[in-house]
C-alpha cells in the first residue's frame, strides 16, 4: 500500500467513512434523527447505557415490529426486570450512517416524539464520539 509524505497508509484511510449527525435537545440528553426500516423516521435518544436500541410500543406497531418472531428477551430497567419483545429492524439509518439486521427491543423507555434510542449495539459497530460544542455524533466506518 502506498504511503503519503506523512506515512499514513492511503488505502486504509480511504476506506474510511465519516458521518457527521447534528445533535438536538439539552447537552443531558443526545437526539439525532434516525430513520428505521426506510418507513419511519423521528427523533431518538442515544444511549450508551443501552445495550440494544430500543423502539417505543407505538413505533414497533407501525412498522410491525416483533409480530413475527413472538421472541422475548429480559431486560433490566430502572423498575426491576422485564421481558421486553426482541427482534431484527432491517435497518437502522442516522444521515448516511446506515446498518443493516440491528436488533431491538420494544419498551417504554422514552415519551413521544422519541420513537426510540440508539444503543450501543448500533454504536459499537462504528468509532463515535461526541462533539457537545460542534453539537454532532461523529461515526467512523
Amino acid at each position: 500500500a502506498a504511503l503519503d509524505a506523512e506515512g499514513d497508509n492511503q488505502a486504509s484511510r480511504a476506506r474510511t467513512v465519516g458521518h457527521d449527525i447534528p445533535l438536538s435537545g439539552d447537552r443531558r440528553h443526545l437526539i439525532v434523527d434516525g430513520t428505521l426500516n426506510g418507513i419511519v423516521t423521528g427523533p431518538m435518544l442515544v444511549d450508551t447505557g443501552a445495550s440494544y436500541c430500543v423502539l417505543t410500543p407505538g413505533t414497533a406497531r407501525k412498522l410491525g415490529f416483533g409480530k413475527r418472531s413472538g421472541r422475548s428477551i429480559p431486560v433490566t430497567t430502572a423498575n426491576g426486570l422485564i421481558d421486553a419483545p426482541f427482534g431484527e429492524l432491517a435497518a437502522v439509518q442516522l444521515r448516511g450512517a446506515r446498518l443493516d439486521g440491528v436488533h431491538a427491543v420494544v419498551m417504554d423507555a422514552v415519551e413521544p416524539p422519541l420513537i426510540g434510542i440508539i444503543g450501543l449495539n448500533f454504536l459499537t459497530q462504528f468509532r463515535f464520539s461526541v462533539d457537545l460544542a460542534e453539537g454532532r455524533l461523529r461515526l467512523e466506518q
